[in-house]
């Protein structure tokens, strides 16, 4: 009968520790829950950041591009500009010359004449 009493006494100790252990595990298993929502608010952050990273990545693109083609652009007119100068910059030197002896004073009159 001794043997069964001991028997009783370790089958409460072992329900004993397995509320303590069943404590544990509920304890554990609520850090774990925070832990797993933390996670996922701290993954949600990530993809909204890189999200957001990749828009304004795509958005420099688009400026360097859109520079680039400004410039281009300045460059041409500047060029147009400097070449429209030289030619009324020749036009009106054209004018400003006295008329050559022997010419009409015609404009688009030859100078020399023809054979």
């Amino acid at each position: 009968m001794a043997e069964f009493a001991k028997l009783l006494e370790n089958i409460d100790n072992f329900k004993g520790l397995l509320g303590k252990h069943e404590a544990v595990i509920q304890e554990k298993r609520g850090v774990l829950q925070q832990k797993k929502k933390a996670l996922a608010d701290a993954q949600a952050e990530i993809d909204e950041l890189t999200k957001e990273y990749e828009g304004m990545e795509h958005r420099k693109h688009e400026l360097e591009k859109t520079i680039e083609e400004a410039e281009k652009a300045y460059s041409r007119i500047t060029q147009s500009t400097q070449t429209l100068q030289a030619v009324i910059m020749q036009e009106y030197h054209r004018f400003q010359d006295p008329v050559p002896p022997g010419s009409t004073g015609k404009l688009g009159a030859s100078a020399s004449p023809k054979s």
